[in-house]
């Protein structure tokens, strides 16, 4: 390799230069009149070249070293165009704009997309699930009439007391009593804590037949008598039952399996309250969750046939810090450290908690409680139950504002039963016959058949996941990266590379200045 070394004269500039051609291994001298043959080195003349940086004074841990280096080798796209050195300023300057354009959008589609992702969005995944046997729910059976007029006290006009502030009461027809006489002084003592189960109708008086997947049942074995805010109500297979005798799990579908009742319906012992109905009011739910008597559920009525076909529906709502329904979290019950925060429910749900809200919220303005709450309170009188504790109750069910108050959050995994409902009349005139030697008369206003079932086996799930998991996060950012910059994590390493290296050289200038070390 010939290289051409210029070397300055030691003798003043002469323009009278002489170049002299050696031989093939001599070297072109160029001085004033002088010839000499030099070896030739392998020396490769390059500016940029980390050879040359001891002959230009270059330190290695310079910036501008550092950044070259970055410029020319990293893996994104167009950065080595964007070089002043270079001959065209003008293709250096649009490569550089457009580098920064394309960075600006990087910068605002993965803020964009970062910023979306902490917000947790979900997705709802609805499935049918078909299953060889189903878990059979709990049914709350409630009388129209949760008292029984032969069960009252013996307190003077009881029955038109509770006439007077029945749904039908009027001030004309039915005037409220003077409680203020002295012969009414028992409405202003405490109700005994006796009370709701000495007025109830007692199981044997409301169901007559009780039978499940064809097999006869003794219903007092699979019924329980439980108190709700409308008094005493009975459940088929509750949590109680199945805590002791395990899931009753059926397998059949259609009206010939399933729950058969024939219950009794004895409006001689009804007693006036807010429904002028005759019949049950049947809740299904959950074994996990308090029936909901007043808001949901459906009236059979005597002299009907009804069939109810269920469904059921799972939801699976996901934890903090996802959002279900809007604004609102679910409460993980699932987890090993969540703690019931209910006093008087042992199992939490929605619908326990904003009972026990309700009766904390009652309790609080009339200083007593229902014979129907659960607690130690002392219990209303009647004149008090009437005139205090019914009437805020029924402005708490009406008070949203205040239902809002109550944080009473929804669980993350709960199930829920929907009712088709079918009725015919019952019974048909060539039984009439049968019941009346069983002693039963007047069928079609004491007696009603209801048949509870699965129309099929499927399981409708509803599940909440996430909209992004972290591999769809970081493949999204990759994505953007690569559009815009043709760039990867890589690539991102090498950027960092560069500036924790460039941070070395600006901590070793800044000590090297601060100790006036050379």
């Amino acid at each position: 390799m010939n290289t051409i070394v210029v070397k300055p004269s030691s003798k003043p500039l002469n323009r009278d230069w002489t170049i002299s051609k050696k031989s093939e291994k001599s070297v072109f001298n160029i001085t004033e009149s002088v010839k000499t043959n030099v070896t030739s080195p392998e020396v490769v003349c390059d500016s940029d070249n980390d050879v040359n940086r001891k002959e230009k004074n270059i330190d290695d841990n310079n910036i501008q070293v550092l950044w070259s280096d970055f410029r020319d080798n990293t893996t994104m796209h167009g950065l080595k165009y964007a070089n002043l050195n270079q001959r065209h300023r003008l293709r250096c300057c649009i490569w550089a704009a457009a580098l920064v354009a394309m960075a600006c959008s990087l910068i605002y589609t993965t803020y964009e997309q970062v910023n979306n992702y902490f917000e947790y969005p979900t997705i709802l995944n609805t499935h049918v699930q078909t299953q060889t046997s189903v878990k059979f729910p709990a049914v709350t059976f409630c009388s129209a009439s949760p008292l029984k007029k032969q069960a009252l006290p013996n307190i003077p006009h009881l029955e038109y007391f509770f006439l007077s502030h029945s749904v039908i009461s009027s001030n004309v027809l039915h005037p409220p009593l003077n409680l203020s006489v002295s012969e009414y002084a028992k409405y202003h003592l405490p109700i005994n804590a006796s009370w709701v189960k000495d007025t109830a109708n007692q199981i044997e008086e409301l169901f007559l037949v009780c039978k499940f997947d064809g097999k006869d049942r003794i219903c007092k074995n699979d019924i329980e008598a439980i108190i709700t805010p409308v008094g005493v109500c009975y459940t088929f297979n509750s949590r109680n039952y199945v805590s002791k005798n395990g899931h009753i799990m059926t397998s059949q579908t259609g009206s010939t399996s399933g729950l058969l009742l024939y219950l009794i319906v004895n409006q001689n012992n009804y007693v006036y309250n807010e429904i002028m109905t005759a019949g049950f009011k049947v809740i299904i739910h959950d074994q996990n969750d308090e029936p909901d008597v007043i808001d949901k559920g459906f009236f059979v009525s005597p002299g009907f046939s009804t069939f109810a076909s269920i469904h059921k529906t799972e939801y699976q709502y996901l934890p903090r810090p996802y959002k279900m329904n809007g604004d609102q979290f679910c409460v993980d019950t699932k987890s090993p450290d969540y703690k019931n925060p209910l006093q008087y429910y042992d199992v939490y749900s929605k619908t326990a908690c904003r009972m026990e809200c309700k009766q904390n919220h009652v309790i609080t303005i009339c200083g007593c409680r229902s014979p129907n709450d659960k607690g130690n309170y002392t219990i209303c009188s009647l004149g008090k139950w009437i005139e205090c504790y019914k009437v805020e109750s029924e402005r708490f069910d009406q008070n949203g504002t205040v239902q809002g108050m109550c944080p009473c959050l929804t669980e993350c995994e709960y199930n829920e039963y929907q009712a088709r409902l079918s009725t015919g009349y019952f019974p048909a005139k060539n039984y009439e016959t049968i019941f009346n030697e069983l002693g039963l008369t007047n069928i079609r206003e004491v007696l009603l058949e209801l048949v509870i079932y699965f129309e099929s086996l499927g399981v409708l799930k509803v599940e909440q996941k996430p909209e992004y998991s972290l591999e769809d996060i970081l493949g999204l950012l990759g994505g953007q990266m690569g559009l815009f910059l043709g760039a990867s994590l890589l690539t991102l390493t090498e950027l960092i590379e560069f500036i924790l290296l460039s941070s070395v050289v600006v901590g070793r200038q800044m000590y090297r200045r601060i100790f006036k070390k050379p």
